[in-house]
């Protein structure tokens, strides 16, 4: 492996990281504004977290159409939180969580259309897979 493959290894793991986290703290923050557990709403987000996890796997060992789809969806992501934030009346510091978001799936959008890194780490992940 060389340098720039390595480089996309870790890079990849640290945008993994990143969205898994997102991901948790989502789950947390929609859970802990309500009084009590909403049992139905827990196993459709713990659901939609190991669907995460799944579809970065997929990304990890090269697979295009998931990272085509996790861009998409990244991108379906941030319109989101960005309406969120143009069309609510929170506080700024209310706010933070969805600016976050918003970084983190940049970044991850940016990773997996665009770096040279991740690039040639795919490539070395499909000629390691032959």
């Amino acid at each position: 492996m060389n340098y720039l493959e390595k480089k996309g290894q870790r890079r990849t793991h640290s945008v993994f990281a990143a969205v898994l986290l997102v991901s948790l703290y989502t789950i947390y923050f929609n859970q802990s504004s309500r009084p009590e557990i909403d049992i139905q709403k827990l196993i459709s987000q713990i659901i939609r977290f190991f669907l995460t996890v799944g579809l970065l796997y997929l990304v990890y060992i090269g697979k295009n159409w998931a990272r085509i789809l996790s861009i998409f969806l990244f991108s379906l992501a941030i319109i989101l939180a960005l309406s969120v934030i143009f069309s609510s009346d929170f506080s700024l510091l209310q706010e933070v969580p969805f600016y976050v978001m918003i970084f983190v799936y940049s970044d991850a959008i940016y990773h997996f259309g665009f770096s040279e890194n991740f690039k040639a780490f795919i490539e070395f992940q499909k000629r390691m897979k032959k």
